[in-house]
């Protein structure tokens, strides 16, 4: 069991752009030799986000969810 298999996330989508944003430049300062590692590790949680798997477990509300706002 990971320790955030418990826990609920709510954000919106700016506040985790915002969040992301934050983490690339903390990891770019203390890696900077990683940048393109970190880059693609940040690209990949966006694709996450924006992907069918968010959709289908419905793991969003509100405005293009598919469901009631």
């Amino acid at each position: 069991m990971t320790a955030f298999e418990d826990r609920v996330f709510v954000f919106t989508g700016a506040t985790l752009t915002q969040a992301l944003e934050d983490w690339v430049a903390e990891q770019l300062a203390a890696y900077p030799h990683q940048e393109e590692r970190i880059r693609i590790a940040a690209l990949a949680m966006r694709d996450f986000f924006e992907s069918e798997h968010i959709a289908r477990h419905k793991m969003t509300l509100g405005r293009d969810s598919g469901g009631e706002a």
